[in-house]
């Protein structure tokens, strides 16, 4: 699993729960999504706000707002679904050893 760091345990990945790790040198979320395990980037490519902050963030089914601005994206292929945010956000390789949730690059 070259390229792939350990960010948490299986069992504390719950659906509506959104977990941030420091991986890959960036804060990236990590959450489950209709039974998968996503990671995505914590930062808006809009202004670098943070989507999760204090514990706190804005995901409905599989779009995630910024509290900034309100850009939303997709967070399952990173694509902006509201602006002002032009660019993507970084969407992140997830792979599952035993309980182990693994986070690389995509």
């Amino acid at each position: 699993m070259e390229g792939f760091e350990k960010v948490a345990q299986l069992s504390d990945i719950a659906a509506g729960k959104l977990i941030v790790v420091d991986a890959q040198g960036e804060s990236i979320v990590i959450t489950e999504l209709a039974g998968n395990v996503i990671a995505f980037s914590n930062v808006c490519s809009h202004e670098d706000c943070d989507f999760v902050f204090e514990g706190q963030g804005s995901l409905e089914g599989n779009e995630i707002t910024c509290d900034c601005h309100d850009s939303r994206f997709n967070v399952l292929d990173g694509s902006v679904m509201n602006p002002p945010a032009t660019d993507p956000i970084i969407i992140y390789a997830v792979q599952i050893d035993g309980n182990d949730v693994l986070v690389g690059p995509r």
